[in-house]
């Protein structure tokens, strides 16, 4: 059974990324288990902190594709390879283990992911376990369809899409300029840094998610089968948990590129809206989606980003803009209206304000005050 051969390969690669992990990391826990770096990221977040389990597949993958404070991408190279190895990985943990229906090309691609990311960590061993299962996986698919395949299929097909070719240039008019504008360096610090001595006091920065391809076009456009709807709502859960609070125009468009959609017509777009609206995930009235991570009404974080990064001012929640002035005006209590709107853009990557990036400014003002 397919669910059956996923779930032997990421277990088999569970036991092969621990100890991989705990070396990579060695030299900065002074003898803590790796895990304590996925607990201060929560804290570091804004999230509820809790314990976690070396051996749990979905904590390995969020070391391989999450920065982890001042440690950086430990595990990663520029071409963010492993990142993009991960993120297919979490979308397919996270429909085994939501018993979404799985097929025998699934389970290939999932086994291929594992040896490729075995092998970079020259996990010689483990690579050729992983390889054992991919060639079962291939043979299955065979048996299916009386066709052969090649594992060179997915090898090329496997990569990360660029969040520049999928998101369009924001249009809030914010980011006209060339000029480049980053944060000041006072909101880039916690001031809670003590609960978090392993990674640092740095603010987590605003991370995209780097789109994976996971699916055909084909799988959008016939989602009504349950196969295609699992899979586009596993995609959709991974997106929100690693951008959340995200609008809910970015997340569709973030999951239609996991199924290279050339054009994000205005059918298929409704059709992965409905499908968003199906999630276990609090849809705000400002059409921001919240992970079951945080709780909208008690969360204090902010993510800045730079000018350069691909994240709309508009598609930035309220409450989190609101969180970053109350951050910045009790940092400066006798700084003025102006200058905190200012400060407040600014750490966002923003500097000029147009009709639209006030008009959002000022809800989040209104929040801020209230």
């Amino acid at each position: 059974m397919p669910r059956e051969s996923v779930r032997f390969g990421l277990d088999h690669l569970a036991i092969r990324l621990d100890p991989i992990i705990g070396q990579g990391l060695a030299a900065d826990l002074n003898g803590l288990p790796w895990t304590v770096v996925l607990t201060e990221l929560d804290r570091s977040r804004g999230k509820q902190p809790r314990d976690y389990n070396a051996k749990d597949v979905q904590c390995q993958l969020r070391m391989l594709s999450e920065r982890l404070g001042n440690l950086g991408y430990p595990f990663d190279n520029h071409a963010r390879l492993v990142s993009t190895l991960a993120n297919e990985l979490r979308i397919v943990r996270n429909a085994e283990k939501h018993y979404d229906e799985l097929t025998t090309m699934d389970a290939w691609r999932a086994h291929d992911t594992c040896v490729r990311l075995l092998t970079h960590f020259e996990d010689v061993p483990g690579a050729e376990v992983a390889a054992s299962f991919r060639d079962e996986a291939i043979a299955a698919v065979v048996a299916e369809s009386g066709t052969p395949v090649s594992p060179v299929a997915h090898n090329d097909a496997l990569g990360a899409v660029k969040v520049e070719e999928v998101l369009p240039e924001p249009i809030d008019g914010a980011n006209v300029d060339d000029e480049y504008v980053a944060p000041s360096e006072d909101v880039l610090t916690r001031a809670d840094g003590n609960d978090t001595p392993t990674i640092g006091t740095e603010r987590s920065m605003f991370e995209p998610w780097v789109p994976v391809v996971v699916g055909e076009v084909g799988m959008l456009d016939n989602v009504a089968r349950k196969v295609n709807k699992d899979r586009v709502r596993a995609v959709a859960t991974e997106i929100a948990e690693f951008e959340g609070p995200i609008h809910i125009d970015r997340l569709i468009t973030l999951v239609a590129a996991s199924f290279e959609v050339p054009r994000l017509t205005t059918k298929r777009r409704q059709k992965v809206d409905r499908q968003v609206r199906q999630l276990d995930l609090y849809l705000d009235a400002d059409l921001f989606l919240w992970p079951s991570s945080i709780d909208r009404d008690s969360w204090t974080e902010f993510r800045p980003n730079i000018s350069t990064t691909n994240r709309e001012f508009l598609h930035i929640s309220p409450v989190e803009i609101a969180n970053a002035s109350r951050f910045i005006e009790k940092r400066s209590p006798a700084i003025t209206s102006d200058e905190l709107d200012v400060d407040t853009l600014r750490t966002f990557g923003r500097k000029r304000r147009t009709k639209a990036v006030a008009t959002h400014l000022e809800s989040a003002r209104m929040l801020a005050e209230s």
